[in-house]
This record gives C-alpha cells, structure tokens and sequence, in this order.
C-alpha cells in the first residue's frame, strides 16, 4: 500500500516539474520572439527600376514599414506604390522572417508636351508630371497641341484626342523606325491638323498631312532605304501628303 502511494506522488512530482517546464518555455520563447521582432529591421528589396530612385519609392512607404505585421498593410504598400503615376504596376510580397519584396513595372516617358507646366507622356498617353526630371530625357516635343490643364491629368491617359493619335505615332516610330524616333526633335500639329515632324541632327522638316500618317511613315522608311548610304536629313524637307509620291527639297551645303 506504502508502496503503491509513493508511485502516485512521484507520478504527480512529475507531471508537476514537466508542466512548469513547459510553462516556463512558454514565458522564455515569448521573450526570445518579441526580442527577435524587436530587434529585427525591415529588409525592403525592390526590383530595378529606371525611371524613378529607390529614394522616391522609399519615401511612398516609409509610413508602413514600422508595423508590416497589421493585416492589410501589404495591400496599403501596394495602393501606395501604384497611386504613383509614374508606376504602371506593383505587386508587393511578404517573405519570412522580416523581407519585403517589391515588384514595380514603371511608366517610361517618350515625349515631352510643350505646354505650361510641361508634361511628359509614356507610349500609351499616360500623363507623367515633371518631377524635376524632364532635363534628364532627350524626348521629341510635341508642339502646338491644345494646352489645357484638364485634358492632362497626371496619371491619367490625356484626353486630347490628337494627342494620344500621335502618341501612337510616336509609339510606333519607337518599335519599328527607332532611327527616325531617336532623330526627332519635335512633332507639331499646324492648325488645319496636319502632322509635321523636325528631326534633330539638321532641322529636316517632315510633311505627313493629316490621313494615313502611319502609312505614309511607310512609304519615309523605304524611301530612307533608298537613299543608303545617305539619310533623309541631307534634305531640308520632305513632303509625303500626296499619294504615291515624295517631293523633297535637297539641303544646300
């Protein structure tokens, strides 16, 4: 009986000492993982970028990095990063213990609208404000377009009508005629709406008319390519708006 008495205690003793153990493994992890969260930075890892620094991204942020754990603050990152306009998307992840990976696809400007204040556009129409960072692009100027503050909201496509058609002018110039886009000084627009395009190493002037631009651009680029291994700009202008011809007027040196 004696016996059978001193085996409960023991048992008891037992359980006793292993609860408290865990207990207090308990209280010690606690400790440890508020310690690691604590002391634990915020590594923030975002994908290249081009068009703006990682400064101007970080700055988006800054509010949220301190308490990434709240649930939602991804999501507000993300909103944050995306409301930029010069962002096109964002796609921001959490990856343990303490990264947090950025993914940012950005707007690229192709052309500068010469109003006041200046803008810049990407190749879909998107209305880029100037951040201090238009000196930092050799883009064409688009001259002579209706220069009103509405049509340009900034993150926005513009809505000008003839603006975004020679926007994707311009985009397809950027694709397929990328000699001609990068030798572009400015595209006008006269006033009875035809195009005019000035090309930069000599100011070669470039009648399109106002129909079938994308098409007489064809008929510039075999005639181009004809000229080999000259170049249109030993030409002080070139005229396509007739149909199946180009007058042009030879530069005199």
């Amino acid at each position: 009986m004696a016996k059978k008495k001193n085996q409960s205690t023991f048992k008891i003793a037992i359980i006793s000492i292993l609860s408290l153990s865990g207990f207090c493994f308990i209280i010690i992890a606690s400790f440890w993982w508020f310690e690691l969260r604590d002391g634990t930075k915020i590594d923030i890892k975002f994908s290249e970028t081009g068009v703006l620094t990682l400064e101007a991204y970080e700055s988006l942020i800054s509010e949220f990095i301190d308490d990434t754990t709240t649930p939602g603050t991804i999501n507000e990152i993300t909103k944050s990063i995306e409301g930029h306009p010069y962002v096109k998307a964002a796609r921001v992840s959490k990856h343990y213990p303490s990264q947090i990976r950025i993914e940012i696809i950005e707007r690229e400007p192709i052309a500068i609208v010469n109003k006041n204040p200046m803008v810049l556009l990407d190749k879909n129409g998107f209305v880029l404000p100037d951040l201090g960072n238009i000196n930092k692009y050799n883009l064409p100027i688009m001259s002579n377009f209706n220069s009103e503050a509405e049509l340009y909201p900034h993150g926005q496509r513009a809505l000008s009508v003839k603006i975004v058609e020679c926007i994707s002018l311009l985009a397809q110039l950027k694709d397929q005629y990328d000699a001609l886009y990068n030798n572009l000084s400015e595209i006008k627009m006269s006033s009875n709406n035809e195009v005019e395009l000035i090309l930069a190493d000599q100011p070669t002037r470039i009648f399109l008319g106002s129909k079938h631009i994308k098409s007489r651009i064809k008929i510039l680029k075999e005639f181009e390519n004809e000229l080999k291994p000259n170049s249109i700009s030993g030409f002080s202008y070139l005229d396509i708006r007739y149909d199946n011809q180009v007058i042009a007027k030879r530069r005199h040196l």
